[in-house]
């Protein structure tokens, strides 16, 4: 019985490692189920301006900046468990904030909003699949976890497509992010955590606990690609319309994107271990 149980800790795909994957894909499925058509949402329901949209999305990634920096911290100061369903209830229960937001205002507000437990989300969840994997498959398992964000990334974007296609509902698109995002809250409930020693706060709290100075350079290469990535992501789905005369061409970017993302975590990932 005692040998079952440590095989079961030493193997990769543990059922509590299965559960945090796929608790992690909902996240980013729900959260790519909206994003490439949230832009032409706000156009066609609110006849808002590009720069108004731009203006509107970009409230979502800086609540998820800010927020960041902190997770960690409330990950390593509370109990993980804990933490991780609170964020994770509030990420899936902001979604139903869309379908009651009848102006553009009250939409801005719910999606700034929504940005904070998105980065809270990912922080926690991210750090119990660690927790939930043995110290010699850490390396390898986390490079699988990442995966989960990029088959949501090319799944979620044609299905959305797909739906809006037949229903020209974007209203069936946030019923179903707020189901997905209700079945991997649902899933983390199930995850059994090992026990962890809190981090005792007793030393001076100071910069360096929430931003690591050193990696200044790093963080604004970090900038540069996500600024590039935001752009792109952001207007995709209106130069697709307007330029191209397509409705389609946003899944399959998005597919082609995670394509590649997917080849390079699967040869990079060992070659970076090596």
């Amino acid at each position: 019985m005692e040998s079952v149980e440590t095989e079961e800790k030493i193997k990769l795909w543990n059922a509590n490692y299965l559960k945090v994957w796929l608790a992690n894909f909902m996240i980013f499925f729900s959260f790519m189920l909206l994003t490439p058509l949230l832009p032409l949402y706000l156009k066609d329901t609110f006849d808002a301006s590009k720069d108004m949209i731009g203006f509107v999305l970009s409230g979502y990634a800086l609540t998820a900046l800010i927020i960041r920096p902190f997770s960690g911290f409330f990950v390593d100061s509370f109990p993980r468990k804990r933490v991780l369903l609170i964020c994770y209830f509030l990420f899936f229960s902001f979604f139903a904030g869309y379908l009651v937001a009848g102006s553009l205002l009250l939409f801005a507000i719910v999606r700034m909003m929504h940005g904070a437990p998105m980065g809270a989300t990912t922080v926690a969840n991210s750090t119990v699949a660690i927790d939930v994997l043995h110290p010699s498959r850490r390396a390898e398992g986390i490079g699988y976890y990442g995966l989960s964000n990029n088959i949501a990334t090319a799944i979620a974007p044609a299905v959305a497509i797909y739906l809006l296609g037949v229903t020209n509902s974007y209203d069936l698109l946030f019923w179903l992010a707020l189901l997905t995002a209700g079945c991997g809250f649902a899933i983390n409930t199930t995850v059994k955590i090992p026990a962890k020693e809190l981090v005792a706060n007793k030393q001076k709290v100071s910069l360096d606990r929430f931003f690591l100075l050193k990696g200044w350079s790093e963080g604004l290469v970090m900038i540069c690609h996500a600024f590039a990535y935001g752009i792109v992501s952001t207007y995709i789905a209106i130069y697709g319309k307007e330029e191209l005369n397509i409705t389609g061409g946003t899944g399959v970017f998005f597919a082609l994107l995670s394509i590649g993302l997917i080849i390079s975590r699967l040869i990079g990932g060992p070659s970076l271990r090596r």
